[in-house]
């Protein structure tokens, strides 16, 4: 838990406020993404996940470790929006 915390912590550190996923985000994540004030938006699809990053202009992220084998996140990777919310459409959020 301490390892997820601390890589989580890193993300919001270099100015998240928002993290989407293909994956899941565990119940301990999702808490501790809640008290930081970041929203967790898990099991977007991938193709949608590709749509997204290219509007915001952030870059999909699947690995921390840099080419030094350092858990590092780049805030260049991340993108930019005025706004962000979760709509259901359908079945669908």
């Amino acid at each position: 838990m301490d390892i997820t915390k601390e890589r989580i912590e890193k993300i919001i550190q270099a100015g998240a406020n928002v993290i989407l996923t293909t994956k899941g985000i565990d119940d301990f994540a999702q808490k501790f993404l809640v008290e930081k004030g970041v929203m967790g938006v898990r099991r977007v699809d991938k193709n949608d996940m590709r749509k997204i990053a290219k509007l915001i202009g952030a870059e999909i992220v699947t690995n921390i470790v840099d080419e030094n084998g350092n858990e590092n996140f780049n805030p260049a990777h991340l993108g930019s929006a005025k706004f962000v919310y979760e709509k259901r459409v359908g079945d669908w959020d």
